[in-house]
């Protein structure tokens, strides 16, 4: 297909940013449609509304009973959230205290020593000492000084289950002071002035060394108690180390075993009582939010006017839009230079501002800008690069004829402006109504030795400028170039 070939038989296409622009350049219809329609939409549904007239008194006793329903569901509500909210602080407060009874029990069985003894194979170490002050009662004598012998067991007593004397032993074992106290048993007995000191632990060699380490502390604190509670004497009487059974601790571990997991199954059902304590507020909430809270008649309408004034305001901008783009469609007007050429298969060369871009102002000014069209300030340089063009397009022509669909003074106007620049200044620039509308331009077309066709974006359609083509090739003559006003 030659360049200026009329292109027929094609698929047209629809440029949507083209479109688009054609819409926005809508934006008064659109606005004063939209408005329109939501005002119909609007008065129509409030009339329909208030069709009944004013409210009877049975709706009003149903408006006042709804509305007792829905305030006692609101109550409902908030006591419910109330609640909630103390069920949860309760339950978390719960699981924090249960949580760290948890790791302290778990602490304990894995550092007592006396928890993770075998109670099939305890080392017992076992030392009994008697306590004497020499006390003798003086026959004859109405007075008679006190006996302190009790007094010093109890002192003994007392000191070797004391925590500091405790605390210096269990340093020597590297254990702490408590784990130590369950492996020692302190017992006195007043009316034998015995004092038995008792030690368990899993070895033999274990406990004999404890033993040994509490006996010296009774021969620490013996200056300590003469000078505070009297002259004693305190000495070993017996002495003995052996294995044995014991079901007390068997018992007592088996206890603390069923408790950590006791512990543990506290923590489960407080966990899943907060699950169920989160599902049942959630259903709750939902109930609460699909409650609608009743309206009088009244009320419906304002409803019912903001309703459908919506819908009146998107039904307004749908039909100026689906409007707008069949116009686009059907009319097939010239959009641009860039259109025209592509369309049309004609060079383009150059493009001016049409009268109506001229007084574009604000918004349409500034539509035109993004659309990149010419606002008229650069169209003095553009007719001279145009004239330059088709000087260097056609070097011999002698008589330059511009025609197209436009008005005939446009035409003048355009075809004087070409003849004033220098590129043009020797050759014969004349201007030519249509040719499909106008006679006398047929033998214009065949004398000139270029033409150049002429549209404007306000009034020329491709249909037109495909014909006019079409009519001047039927003359043996081409188009040389397309000038569009933008």
């Amino acid at each position: 297909m030659m360049e200026n070939q009329p292109a027929y038989g094609q698929e047209d296409e629809i440029d949507l940013v083209a479109l688009t622009f054609t819409l926005l350049r809508k934006y008064r219809q659109i606005l004063a449609a939209a408005l329109a329609c939501a005002i119909i939409f609007g008065a129509a549904a409030g009339a329909h509304t208030a069709w009944g007239g004013a409210v009877s008194q049975d709706a009003q006793k149903a408006y006042e009973s709804e509305l007792a329903e829905y305030n006692r569901k609101k109550e409902s509500y908030e006591a419910a959230k109330q609640q909630y909210s103390l069920d949860i602080a309760n339950n978390e407060k719960s699981q924090r205290d249960t949580e760290y009874a948890i790791q302290k029990a778990q602490e304990y069985a894995e550092n007592s020593v006396w928890n993770n003894l075998d109670p099939y194979n305890v080392w017992v170490a076992q030392a009994d000492l008697y306590v004497t002050t020499n006390y003798q009662i003086q026959p004859g004598m109405a007075y008679q000084n006190p006996d302190r012998t009790d007094s010093v067991l109890s002192a003994y007593a007392s000191l070797l289950s004391n925590s500091s004397t405790l605390s210096e032993v269990a340093q020597q074992f590297n254990m702490q002071e408590r784990y130590l106290r369950e492996l020692v048993t302190i017992s006195s007995d007043p009316d034998t002035h015995l004092l038995a000191i008792t030690v368990m632990s899993s070895s033999e060699q274990t406990s004999s060394n404890i033993l040994t380490a509490l006996l010296e502390q009774v021969n620490a604190m013996n200056a300590n108690i003469t000078a505070s509670v009297g002259s004693h004497t305190i000495s070993v009487i017996a002495q003995s180390s052996y294995s044995t059974v014991s079901t007390d601790l068997r018992d007592a571990q088996t206890e603390n075993s069923q408790n950590l997991l006791s512990l543990q199954t506290q923590i489960d059902q407080l966990q899943q009582s907060r699950t169920g304590l989160d599902s049942n507020f959630e259903d709750t909430t939902k109930e609460w939010e699909s409650t609608e809270e009743p309206v009088l008649q009244s009320t419906r309408i304002s409803s019912a006017v903001l309703k459908f004034g919506l819908i009146g305001l998107l039904a307004g901008i749908v039909l100026v839009c689906g409007v707008g783009t069949v116009q686009f469609l059907v009319q097939g007007k010239v959009y641009s230079g860039k259109e025209l050429r592509d369309t049309c298969r004609l060079p383009l060369l150059g493009t001016l501002a049409s009268g109506k871009t001229r007084q574009s102002k604000q918004l349409d000014a500034a539509l035109d800008r993004m659309e990149h069209r010419p606002d008229g300030s650069t169209d003095a340089e553009m007719i001279r690069l145009m004239a330059a063009t088709i000087a260097s397009r056609a070097p011999e022509a002698k008589h330059i004829l511009i025609t197209g669909d436009l008005p005939a003074d446009q035409l003048t106007a355009l075809a004087a402006a070409l003849q004033d620049t220098g590129a043009l200044r020797a050759q014969v620039v004349t201007a030519a109504e249509s040719i499909l509308t106008c006679a006398a331009t047929v033998p214009q077309v065949t004398s000139a030795d270029a033409i150049v066709l002429a549209a404007d974006c306000t009034c020329s359609h491709y249909t037109a400028v495909n014909d006019q083509n079409e009519q001047i090739q039927r003359l043996g003559k081409n188009i040389l170039g397309c000038i569009v006003f933008e």
